[in-house]
C-alpha cells in the first residue's frame, strides 16, 4: 500500500504480528547448537546463529531464563519461517509449535 506525503510516494507497512514481540537477549540451544535471541513473542522468536536452516524446517529449542542464581530452561518446538545472512552467521525467525506461555496464547 502507498501513500503521498509532500509530493513523495511512501509504502505503508502494516504491523501482521500476531502478539507484541519484546527485545530480549537470551541465549538458547538449536537441537545442539548454541545462538541467541535478538527479540521473542508468546508465538514466534528471532535469533542469531553461525549455521543456517531450511525454510519450513522443524527444531527443537532450549531457552535458557536467568533467574534466582540459576538457568531455567524452557524447551519448544519451532518452524523456520525466515533466514537472512549477518555477517558470519545467520538471522533466523521462527514460528513457535508450542507456545512459549500457554496460557497467553
Amino acid at each position: 500500500m502507498q501513500t503521498t506525503v509532500g509530493g513523495e510516494k511512501k509504502a505503508r507497512v502494516l504491523e501482521l504480528r500476531a502478539a507484541q514481540r519484546f527485545g530480549v537477549a537470551v541465549r538458547l540451544t538449536i537441537d545442539g547448537d548454541e545462538g541467541a535471541t535478538h527479540d521473542l513473542s508468546a508465538t514466534g522468536l528471532y535469533f542469531q546463529s553461525d549455521r543456517s536452516y531450511e525454510l519450513g524446517a522443524g527444531l527443537e529449542l532450549v531457552l535458557e531464563f536467568p533467574g534466582a542464581g540459576r538457568i531455567h530452561p524452557l524447551t519448544c518446538e519451532a518452524q523456520v519461517v525466515r533466514v537472512t545472512p549477518a555477517g558470519d552467521g545467520f538471522n533466523i525467525a521462527v514460528r513457535l509449535l508450542t507456545p512459549l506461555f500457554p496460557d497467553r496464547a
